[in-house]
């Protein structure tokens, strides 16, 4: 069983600064800077990608939200989804393309403890046109965390070969569950 402090990749927090300036502009992304606590302006203004408390994820996540969301918390997952774009940069459309969804899922689960200090992403087939994806023993599980998690999914599924995907947390540890399942489905 893998355990963590609750630590991520300072640019997993980064990807939040990232999604203001591409989707509000300079002025709201030193609006949020502006109302980040110095811990966080430090990481968002810092370079390197060194591990960060997961506390960062979540006031960065929160702080989106409350300034661009009118603090509904489900624009998570629009972050999520624009990070799964982020990330992947030019090799994007060849590897989503080439890969199905559960390889890119298997594929995450091996990158995982890049971005996160513990915890595993497993993923399994769930029909012919379903994925179930479970994050086992995350040490800090936090509803923006699985609400950017479900948004990164959808998007991941999309920018692949599938069309009209839905994904929905099926089961939540902070529910009281084992662990947090995700089930994608398309066409």
């Amino acid at each position: 069983m893998e355990k963590g402090t609750g630590r991520v990749r300072a640019g997993t927090v980064r990807v939040r600064d990232q999604y203001v300036m591409a989707k509000h502009g300079k002025l709201a992304r030193e609006s949020f800077r502006a109302a980040a606590s110095p811990q966080l302006l430090q990481v968002l203004t810092t370079p390197g990608d060194v591990w960060v408390s997961f506390d960062l994820f979540v006031e960065s996540t929160e702080l989106v939200c409350r300034l661009f969301g009118e603090g509904n918390p489900g624009l998570a997952r629009k972050i999520g989804a624009f990070g799964a774009e982020a990330n992947m940069g030019a090799w994007r459309s060849l590897v989503y393309r080439m890969l199905s969804p559960k390889m890119m899922m298997e594929l995450a689960g091996a990158f995982w403890s890049h971005h996160y200090d513990g915890g595993r992403l497993k993923a399994s087939l769930d029909g012919p046109h379903g994925l179930l994806v479970r994050l086992e023993d995350f040490p800090r599980p936090h509803v923006l965390h699985c609400l950017s998690i479900a948004g990164w999914m959808e998007r991941t599924i999309e920018l692949g070969r599938p069309k009209r995907v839905a994904v929905k947390k099926v089961r939540c540890r902070l529910d009281g569950a084992e662990a947090c399942e995700f089930l994608g489905e398309w066409e």
